[in-house]
């Protein structure tokens, strides 16, 4: 399964204090690792203050684990959208 993913820090949090640094270096991290394992594709948008990437798991269940375990995530905004191909969508207007 894969899916698109944006990430943007919420707003009202503070990128000034040492908490959210250090937070902010723990999920760097988590993400690096992420992307050595090929879950992760992609990375930090370079023209906006946001991540964009794709995340690739084998269950729902695991994208959750992800989210679930990501040092920052009661920092983010995620939106999530499932991808599928061609054929699918192919698939689905043969369906109306």
């Amino acid at each position: 399964m894969r899916f698109i993913v944006t990430e943007k820090v919420r707003t009202g949090v503070s990128g000034d204090n040492k908490e959210f640094m250090k937070t902010a270096e723990g999920y760097l991290k988590y993400m690096a690792k992420l992307q050595k394992k090929g879950k992760v594709i992609g990375g930090p948008c370079l023209d906006v203050l946001s991540n964009g990437y794709i995340l690739e798991t084998k269950t729902i269940e695991e994208m959750g684990e992800i989210f679930f375990n990501s040092p920052a995530n009661f920092f983010l905004d995620r939106e999530v959208h499932p991808i599928g191909s061609f054929a699918d969508t192919l698939e689905g207007m043969k369906e109306r």
